[in-house]
């Protein structure tokens, strides 16, 4: 017993320094356009600022307030940011090996050690600068802890109330997020109630669980409230989550199935490996884990149903929200052909037999270790000060900017933090596709009483205004001459 506790712990720590490596070598990646916005939404909040009044955006406040804790804790760099992300993984992996023990998920002990790898390792190994510190990654860690503490109330009635409030915490951070989870959320609750409504009435489902819930969610959401009211924003509320939306999702010109095919493309190419074992892993979930199942299945579905139904994004990195579901289900899969395996050429020695088990999971994350050394090796990829092109585009603007003056990017925003100049106007210009017509007479309204020293118009950028509103473009033109022309666009200096 003692042997295995060791030979566990060595698990543990060895899963561990992977993914630390693979976490501290992505680290380095340079911070893209959306992820270099919530940096400065996230700074706009730390000076005193108010959110949307001061900066626009359509997403809700759990990204913003992420990127608030990364820089306050490790500063507003791309490898201060990277790193607190790493912190997060770090408390997700623990928190999967103390859960997963409880199951009876695989044959071989040492895969409830391997199951993070299945989950952040993948993650890490798929990662771009596309992709890294997105909400859909981050949200697998409080959608699995709502799973997990979903389960263990239908198991156990030790600790109800204290387990449904958390579980209705998570819930409120979840949606406070991004409310189109909301689905997931949904039937995460549907089949819980209906497993246990075979043993116990409604009464106790209401007094015993749904009560608490309901707790545990006003808690974040009157915090949310509370901020709300305080800075008079409630307009922008309403808009942000009901009125934007669904105004946004009927933008036909911003339909691509092209991108959806692509982004369906790269998920199933980096993911084959995984997918074909989830799969197998699927037929293979015992009758004794039914209610924990059906949750993660549920997650699965639901999660690409949600996934299709942002019709107007269809972004690649949206699919990371699937990572926990198929990485359980790869993880029961693998666990299956290795111990068939094994058994047929049955290993003479435990070192011949650790050998074998490395090898072919080695081989099973193949396309995200290549992946991962490509992004390592390039000098054209994903690292920090390479193939970041707003580098090179803010470079002549970051040697004559004064402390005085202002500035406006209609494109990518990491030129901002290049600049270590905040926006002085909420237009948001890295979503100006997404603008509905109200917005455009704001920005207008915005730009003429408040003109920035310096504009960045990015290719094709010129176009969509003009198209959208002409005043704007022809006030932009009589007020500044062209300072500088780079690879993807124009600078702009005030008459």
């Amino acid at each position: 017993m003692m042997l295995q506790n060791i030979k566990n712990r060595l698990d543990v720590v060895a899963v561990l320094l992977v993914i630390i490596s693979v976490g501290l070598i992505q680290s380095s990646t340079v911070l893209g356009g959306d992820q270099s916005l919530f940096v400065v939404i996230a700074q706009l909040l730390d000076s005193g600022k108010t959110l949307y009044k001061d900066l626009f955006d359509y997403k809700q406040p759990g990204i913003f307030l992420f990127y608030l804790l990364a820089g306050k804790t490790f500063g507003w760099s791309d490898i201060g940011i990277h790193l607190f992300e790493l912190g997060y993984w770090i408390l997700f992996s623990l928190i999967l090996f103390s859960c997963i023990r409880n199951y009876s998920l695989f044959r071989a002990d040492y895969f409830n050690s391997l199951l993070p790898l299945f989950i952040i390792g993948a993650y890490y190994g798929n990662a771009t600068i596309f992709h890294l510190t997105q909400l859909e990654a981050l949200i697998n860690f409080p959608l699995f802890l709502i799973v997990w503490l979903l389960d263990r109330a239908y198991k156990t009635e030790s600790g109800l109330f204290v387990t449904y409030l958390v579980i209705g915490v998570l819930i409120g951070i979840v949606l406070l997020s991004k409310l189109v989870f909301s689905p997931i959320i949904f039937f995460f609750l549907l089949i819980h109630f209906i497993f246990t409504l075979k043993s116990k009435d409604i009464k106790y489902i209401f007094v015993k669980q749904i009560i608490p819930l309901c707790i545990g969610f006003v808690i974040p959401l009157s915090v949310f409230l509370s901020y709300i009211f305080i800075h008079q924003i409630e307009n922008l509320i309403v808009d942000i989550y009901f009125k934007i939306p669904t105004s946004v999702i009927a933008l036909e010109d911003q339909v691509d199935p092209d991108r959806l095919l692509s982004s369906l493309k790269w998920f199933i190419k980096k993911m084959l490996v995984l997918l074909l074992l989830a799969v197998l892993g699927v037929f293979l979930m015992t009758k004794k884990e039914s209610h924990f199942f059906s949750l993660i299945i549920a997650w699965g579905v639901i999660g690409f149903l949600v996934i299709l139904m942002q019709k107007t994004s269809w972004w690649s990195y949206h699919f990371q929200l699937l990572y926990v579901p198929i990485g359980v289900f790869a993880a029961i899969g693998l666990d299956f052909v290795l111990y068939h395996f094994l058994q047929k050429v049955k290993p003479s020695t435990p070192l011949i037999k650790g050998f074998l088990i490395v090898t072919i999971v080695s081989l099973v994350f193949f396309n995200q270790m290549n992946t991962l050394w490509k992004g390592a090796a390039s000098q054209n990829n994903t690292r920090l000060y390479s193939f970041d092109y707003a580098r090179d585009d803010a470079a002549k603007i970051v040697q004559v900017i004064k402390k005085e003056d202002s500035i406006f990017i209609c494109g990518n925003p990491r030129m901002y933090v290049l600049s270590s100049h905040l926006p002085e106007l909420s237009t948001n210009g890295w979503i100006l596709e997404y603008y509905l017509d109200y917005q455009w007479d704001e920005f207008y309204n915005e730009f003429k009483n408040k003109p920035p020293t310096y504009l960045f118009v990015k290719n094709d950028y010129d176009k969509l205004i003009e198209s959208k509103h002409v005043k704007l473009w022809e006030l932009m033109m009589k007020e500044y001459s062209e300072f500088d022309s780079v690879e993807n666009g124009k600078w702009y200096k005030r008459i």
